[in-house]
């Protein structure tokens, strides 16, 4: 059963977007409600096969979960008009909690990160290529919840590129990309060709998508590479002379598709001209949350932005633009605490296994994340590129967990003659 689950991890995850694409295609539906009934077997035979292990950061979280459907239920936030049944398995907490429970009791072996590898280097593939095709076409291969929505047409009209990542959700490629990079360049830091390959689609990609959080998501990974202590100083270097080397196949592509490099960095980056209005959004959102949060500042009033507080952000926003001071507005200290351990014991465990067996790719790509936060409010950990840090943690936790035990034989054994 194991095998068959890491096959299903293997065919499923990395392919995310691929997989949201048919089943858009077909049923008209996000994947996520698909995602939740092909993991229910599994997740069913685990509770009633085997004793469920939990760690500390999945206990918060799931704490944190329930505090979350408590809040809509008290606060009145469910929809009277959607079936409740729909309602409940569409919740991205609760997918990601049954996804990381299977994670957590699953054992994914050598072999199996190898596939992984490959899978995950194919998909950034992919997402080069199709970003490059929407310099020139930039309705290829965009989901139909953004072409049919007028809010949504203005990013493409703003020059920004989804790749293939649309399908899943606006915020997908700014989330899950970076984190694809960041386990590349974790697991292929000493092989020049792929790293490179990482590096050049991270600075691309990233660039095109025309949306700093993304940009900076994709510096915070690929400065693994300078802060990793182990990587000899040449392949600094050498990771130097391909940052230079992605900067020049980027203006080559903007000559060739007359693309105003300079525009994007004066419009998306330093902001001339639109007066400063993505930081007015956020100083606008820290003005109100100081009005707001003494409210409601332990329990919250549940994940909605009230009418009230979206005149008080003047129009600039539809929420309190910066996801911590949201969420602490919707679940009050004691709900988003909850899930800011959970985030504290996952970087805790990302960081050991850094430190212990030399891999970064998911500390750095949880980073990102917890960075986003900062300029947008997208706590979904259902997404892909969390799923498969947290794969990658599972195996080298093993691998610790396995070599602790030979240890202990080895010293029993000594004992013994």
């Amino acid at each position: 059963m194991n095998k068959l689950i890491q096959y299903l991890f293997l065919g499923f995850i990395p392919l995310y977007p691929v997989w949201a694409m048919i089943v858009y295609s077909i049923t008209k539906r996000n994947i996520n409600i698909f995602t939740f009934i092909i993991f229910i077997p599994v997740i069913s035979y685990y509770i009633f096969t085997q004793k469920i292990k939990i760690p500390k950061y999945l206990i918060f979280f799931i704490l944190f979960t329930v505090y979350h459907f408590c809040s809509l239920i008290i606060n009145h936030l469910i929809p009277f008009n959607m079936n409740f049944v729909y309602f409940i398995i569409s919740d991205t907490n609760l997918l990601a909690c049954m996804i990381f429970l299977i994670i957590e009791n699953t054992q994914f072996d050598d072999a199996f990160i190898l596939k992984m590898n490959r899978l995950v280097f194919i998909i950034v593939i992919i997402s080069l290529i199709v970003s490059i095709i929407q310099i020139k076409f930039p309705y290829f291969l965009i989901s139909p919840e953004i072409t049919n929505s007028i809010s949504n047409l203005t990013y493409i009209e703003q020059g920004r590129n989804f790749s293939i990542f649309s399908w899943v959700s606006l915020n997908s490629l700014g989330i899950s990309f970076p984190i694809l990079i960041s386990i590349l360049l974790g697991t292929f830091s000493i092989n020049k060709k792929t790293s490179s390959v990482a590096i050049i689609s991270g600075l691309i990609v990233s660039f095109l998508s025309r949306a700093r959080y993304v940009m900076i998501s994709s510096i915070i990974v690929l400065s693994q590479l300078f802060f990793n202590l182990k990587i000899e100083l040449k392949k600094k270097v050498y990771t130097l002379l391909i940052f230079t080397t992605s900067i020049m196949i980027l203006i080559w592509l903007a000559k060739i598709y007359d693309v105003n490099i300079q525009q994007i960095i004066d419009t998306r980056v330093l902001e001339k001209n639109t007066g400063m209005a993505s930081a007015k959004v956020r100083i606008t959102s820290f003005e109100v949350f100081k009005i707001i949060f003494p409210e409601h500042p332990w329990l919250g009033v549940g994940p909605e932005t009230r009418a009230d507080v979206i005149q008080l952000m003047r129009g600039v926003a539809p929420v309190i633009h910066v996801g911590y001071l949201s969420y602490l507005y919707f679940y009050g200290f004691f709900g988003a605490s909850l899930l800011f351990i959970s985030f504290f014991y996952l970087l805790k465990n990302a960081w050991f296994v850094g430190k212990k067996h030399l891999f970064w790719g998911s500390f750095y790509g949880l980073v990102t994340l917890l960075a986003a936060n900062f300029t947008l409010v997208y706590f979904n950990m259902s997404e892909m590129g969390i799923i498969l840090a947290l794969i990658y943690l599972k195996h080298f936790n093993e691998l610790s967990a396995s070599k602790l035990l030979e240890e202990k034989l080895d010293q029993h054994s000594q004992l013994l003659q």
